[in-house]
């Protein structure tokens, strides 16, 4: 399950990819959403995972889908909108580095000089892998999103225990919805749409499996093993999207991409092992 949910995850890059031949970015994202809240609402009724929210909670939970679900979003539609598929899973997998000093600013978790290590070899990763060629732009609208990401991700904890992360899901997306909507209906005022067979399947494709069932499969991995290395799988999403690009896409990968993919991997996963629990 843990493989094919991050298979699932790599692949949302290109499938977007594809989508975004004739929907603009931001209609996308509301069109994923419309076809992911009827797909969560499914499948939480069928585990009986749905629970009565607190009136207290509710805040949190528009926080979490305003940044998240929302701004997050929308800004990583229009970074892979202008980028690669390969170069945006590869600057997408780098939320495990922004989450522990997120963590350490606002939940005031401790900092060590090997997860500082962590960071700057992620980021310089990054250097290296974006290169030139890569629109600046889209690669910043990549990293604010991730950003908002794991923002949206440190809110979540106040709520995680309280909640099934499906319905977090289901309830942040609702909230996000009139927002993106919104958005999308400005946008459409001068960005050309069309459908086409290719860009209807890709928003079936992102709305139920890259949403419900990979939820689906993530949350039944974290209950079987533990978080810590489930987040090393990590970096299998700028793999999966690279090897799909080539096939689907024809995108060309560099030899500072592969070198660059290598540094944040790393960095990725030494980051997992150091925020082990040590035992007493």
């Amino acid at each position: 399950p843990l493989f094919a949910a991050f298979v699932l995850w790599g692949s949302q890059y290109v499938i977007s990819k594809i989508a975004l031949r004739t929907v603009p970015p931001v209609t996308l994202l509301a069109l994923r959403y419309l076809v992911s809240v009827p797909a969560l609402f499914i499948v939480l009724r069928l585990r009986h995972a749905l629970t009565p929210v607190k009136k207290g909670d509710w805040p949190i939970l528009f926080a979490i889908g305003f940044t998240g679900y929302f701004a997050s979003f929308c800004l990583q539609m229009l970074g892979i909108n202008r980028l690669t598929g390969s170069v945006s899973s590869l600057l997408g997998a780098m939320n495990p580095i922004f989450i522990p000093i997120l963590a350490a600013l606002f939940l005031h978790e401790r900092i060590t000089p090997a997860k500082i290590a962590c960071v700057a070899l992620s980021m310089a990763g990054v250097v290296v892998g974006v290169d030139g060629t890569v629109d600046a732009s889209g690669a910043l609208l990549m990293l604010a999103s991730v950003f908002l990401w794991s923002t949206a991700s440190i809110i979540i904890r106040r709520v995680s225990g309280r909640y099934d992360p499906m319905q977090i899901a289901l309830i942040a997306i609702l909230c996000a919805l009139p927002f993106t909507g919104g958005w999308s209906l400005i946008e459409l005022q001068s960005a050309p749409c069309s459908f086409t067979l290719e860009s209807v399947l890709a928003v079936l494709y992102m709305g139920v499996l890259g949403t419900a069932v990979t939820h689906s499969l993530w949350n039944y991995s974290l209950r079987v093993m533990d978080a810590s290395f489930c987040s090393m799988f990590y970096p299998m999403q700028p793999l999966v999207s690279s090897i799909l690009g080539v096939l689907f896409l024809h995108e060309a990968v560099t030899p500072g991409f592969v070198i660059g993919a290598l540094m944040i991997c790393c960095g990725i996963v030494a980051a997992v092992i150091s925020a082990k629990p040590r035992n007493a």
